[in-house]
């Protein structure tokens, strides 16, 4: 009966062990795939940080835009620095775009107010596209501001939400108190991820500046795509802001890559909590193995004895134990996987690129705890395979 307890006790111990490494491998497997997310651009050599425009003179858009033509180009002027630009709103920075109001297709039925769409909209200089790294992917990029107020360009979410299986370029979207504004497409760019990694790219379109001169435009962000390392460049490029006017503060300097980590950081700790407490668990778990079979074989010195006396080879005997211990972690595996089964699904929330009864890291998971429970039964085998018969029955 003791000796059914204590199994019982590592089985429990096993199973509990398993949910934490199918948890963790979850985790793990989710933090690789938002790791490699594509963010839409190159995020090595660049510099972002924030204007805030507070002075009393900056209370007009015209006023404030003329503060940022000169900002870049005294940052513009550095030797380190390939390209700056200017802009509302950066991809993984948490900022909020402008919204557009609802808008519809030119050409299209008119839909009623509550089921047009929405878009995000950002404004920045001229050379944005080029700063980041965003790639075009079809027609052209705005070049002259003033010449074309009514031009605009979107990104390849915007362009399959609400042009699906048609060709954007030369479209009109219609907005505004009566529908009086329209904008005309004439160019396509390529996604970026505005918020969280996991989410997916939102619809967006892109003014310049020179379009939005009547904008309020004082919280600001600034882009420094550098030829070497972007932070040492930060209080270069902060020099030369202050240069323009040393009484608007700038601020949240980071380099793109620790924006990208800064985002990585929730499923960084997730995954960081569940492997100690899964790693802890796997190492009792093992220390419960190996006292269990350490013990049992205390207790059937005298049997490994008789055993060995009849002609039971050493081999035999060690191979007896390990299979004790197999079916032990046999038994772990099936109340764990199915414990894993009903729990994982509140992981849901926390993954990104894997399902939470995901085949391959269940598997894995199980191999990982087997291997855990044979090793720890291989010094208690090994013992037991070295009993001397004639000793054994001469002490019983």
């Amino acid at each position: 009966a003791s000796a059914r307890l204590r199994r019982s006790l590592v089985v429990v111990e096993l199973g509990v062990s398993l949910v934490l490494l199918i948890a963790a491998g979850l985790l793990a497997r989710s933090f690789l795939n938002l790791a490699h997310t594509e963010l839409g651009f190159p995020a090595a050599n660049l510099l972002t940080l924030r204007v805030n425009l507070t002075a009393p003179e900056y209370a007009t858009g015209k006023a404030q835009q003329r503060y940022y033509a000169e900002a870049l180009e005294h940052v513009r002027q550095l030797p380190m620095v390939r390209s700056a630009a200017i802009s509302t709103d950066l991809p993984l920075t948490g900022d909020h775009p402008f919204q557009t109001n609802s808008f519809q297709v030119a050409g299209r039925a008119p839909l009623p107010m509550a089921q047009r769409p929405h878009a995000n909209l950002t404004i920045a200089s001229l050379n944005f596209f080029r700063t980041m790294g965003i790639p075009l992917r079809g027609g052209r990029l705005i070049q002259v501001a003033e010449k074309e107020p009514d031009n605009v360009v979107v990104n390849e979410a915007f362009a399959r939400q609400i042009f699906p299986g048609e060709d954007p370029l030369g479209r009109r979207i219609v907005f505004g108190r009566n529908d009086a504004n329209r904008w005309t497409v004439v160019g396509v760019v390529g996604n970026t991820r505005s918020g969280e990694l996991g989410a997916e790219p939102e619809p967006r379109m892109y003014r310049t500046m020179g379009q939005s001169e009547d904008r309020f435009l004082s919280l600001m962000r600034l882009s420094v795509r550098t030829t070497g390392d972007p932070l040492a460049m930060s209080r270069a490029v902060e020099g030369q802001l202050y240069a323009v006017d040393r009484s608007q503060p700038v601020f949240d300097v980071k380099t793109m890559e620790q924006r990208v980590a800064d985002t990585l950081a929730p499923q960084r700790f997730q995954l960081l909590l569940i492997g100690t407490f899964a790693a802890m668990a796997v190492i009792l778990a093992a220390l419960g193995v190996y006292g269990v079979m350490a013990y049992l074989v205390t207790r059937r010195t005298r049997e490994i004895g008789i055993r060995m006396a009849i002609g039971a080879r050493p081999e035999q005997v060690r191979r007896q134990i390990l299979r004790e211990s197999l079916a032990l972690a046999a038994t772990a595996v099936a109340a764990g996987v199915a414990g894993a089964w009903g729990l994982t699904r509140y992981l849901t929330a926390m993954l990104y690129g894997v399902t939470p009864l995901d085949g391959v890291t269940f598997a894995a998971a199980a191999l990982v705890l087997v291997a855990v429970a044979m090793a720890a039964s291989l010094l208690p085998a090994r013992k037991a395979s070295r009993v001397d018969p004639v000793v054994a029955l001469r002490e019983e």
